[in-house]
């Protein structure tokens, strides 16, 4: 499976630049080693690029491909649909089939609203908070992702954890806007949570977070802090909002909340919805969700035909297949990410593999087992940018970040490939002499 030449995906970049800034329409594409790669063409669970290079495929689309490239019962759906329609401009049937299914999935969901994407369906979500509770801040935790979109880009994955009292100082990328609507907070200390929201609770609508901090790390939550979330925004009358763009059925039929039995008000949702179509929800308790009846909710993409009828399918899927397929990929999960620890043991690196669900997230020399996101901080970057180019040049597409989706379309056997692939690499990464940072 070793990768040949990079040759065509050197081409294709060099024309991008020429009329795309970095070449890419997502940033973090950009920095992939040793080039950005283009592709052509990817099923189950292998991708294929411009240079015919195949990989197993642990990027799966940066997480909606839970079902793996191409699920057979979801592009039959869209090929049905693409006869009769793409985008009406009115409602269809299928809108109300899929607000139904989710409703009926995800433990938190009394209605719906649909969306294009993660990041809009988040400010969706905050807008009405403000509204049902007539206040304007967020808490929002370091280390969390919630979209591209201010102000909620502040203090997100790899910015520093700071010290002292909530709320932290607000930090937020060049360019980008916060201002104080926005109090971070550092996430899974109930404490921390407790005297900022005893301070400020009066002014907070929404409590935001990723219910399982997976941008920030892939950590769980200690027992209890859920719950205690759960308890002080009702005691202070905001509304707690969960951000299962990446969990939402990934971990379980209902997410996150169904694993750690913590319903929150309003719950996004992503990625694994559509199955690589671009779809986002926001569902959540009826008395909050009808406050979009005020306020309105506008989105000229929102229940396109195409993206509903996948996500139909895909939950489809997903509900019907449950009892076989959650336990198939926590199975497969497990395999490689004790298979990676047992070689990094066996090469001597400092590499742990934090799962949840279907996705691992390597750490190399942050404190073992990390658990908190100053823990995450402390790993070493660099030495994961040289795994990851390693693993390419094996036909392995794995993300530079360390975070690696595991889809159902992956087999024992992909596993067998990239656990010798990981050996590989990680002989070669273990006697580079690598920075702390990237």
């Amino acid at each position: 499976m070793n990768v040949k030449t990079f040759a065509g995906s050197e081409k294709y970049m060099r024309r991008a630049h020429q009329v795309i800034p970095k070449g890419v329409n997502s940033s973090r594409r950009a920095v992939l080693r040793p080039t950005p790669l283009a592709f052509t063409s990817a099923l189950g669970s292998r991708i294929t690029d411009v240079d015919g290079n195949e990989y197993v495929d642990y990027v799966a689309g940066y997480g909606p491909m839970l079902l793996g490239h191409q699920p057979p019962r979801v592009i039959e759906a869209v090929r049905t649909q693409l006869a009769a329609g793409v985008l009406y401009g009115g409602q269809h049937q299928a809108e109300a089939e899929l607000a139904e299914r989710i409703v009926r999935m995800v433990p938190g969901a009394e209605m719906v609203l649909l969306n294009v994407t993660g990041s809009e369906a988040v400010q969706a979500a905050l807008r009405m908070a403000r509204a049902a509770t007539g206040r304007r801040k967020t808490v929002k935790f370091e280390g969390h992702y919630h979209g591209w979109i201010d102000p909620v880009t502040a203090n997100g994955p790899g910015s520093p954890a700071g010290t002292g009292p909530a709320p932290r100082p607000a930090i937020a990328a060049d360019h980008h806007l916060v201002g104080p609507e926005i109090l971070i907070c550092p996430w899974n200390d109930p404490e921390a949570l407790a005297d900022l929201l005893g301070r400020h609770g009066a002014d907070v609508a929404a409590v935001i977070m990723e219910p399982v901090a997976v941008n920030g790390g892939n950590l769980w939550a200690d027992e209890g802090y859920l719950a205690t979330a759960r308890r002080l925004c009702d005691q202070h009358g905001c509304l707690l909002v969960f951000d299962e763009v990446v969990t939402g059925f990934r971990l379980a039929p209902g997410g996150a909340q169904q694993r750690t039995g913590v319903t929150p008000d309003l719950t996004v949702l992503a990625k694994a919805l559509g199955a690589g179509f671009p779809i986002s929800a926001v569902a959540g308790r009826a008395e909050v969700m009808r406050i979009a009846e005020e306020i309105g909710h506008a989105g000229t993409y929102n229940g396109n035909a195409t993206s509903v009828v996948a996500a139909n399918a895909a939950l489809d899927v997903l509900e019907s297949d449950q009892d076989s397929l959650y336990p198939r990929l926590e199975r497969l999960t497990n395999e490689l990410a004790d298979g990676i620890e047992r070689l990094a043991a066996r090469h001597g690196a400092l590499l742990q593999a934090l799962r949840a669900g279907a996705l691992i997230r390597l750490h190399w020399g942050a404190p073992t087992p990390a658990r908190t996101y100053a823990d995450t901080l402390a790993g070493r970057s660099e030495p994961l940018r040289h795994l990851s180019e390693h693993l390419i040049r094996s036909g392995v597409h794995a993300r530079d970040t360390g975070l690696w989706y595991v889809s159902a379309a992956h087999t024992d056997d992909d596993v067998d490939r990239t656990l010798a692939a990981v050996d590989q690499a990680l002989a070669a990464v273990s006697r580079q002499p690598v920075g702390n940072t990237g």
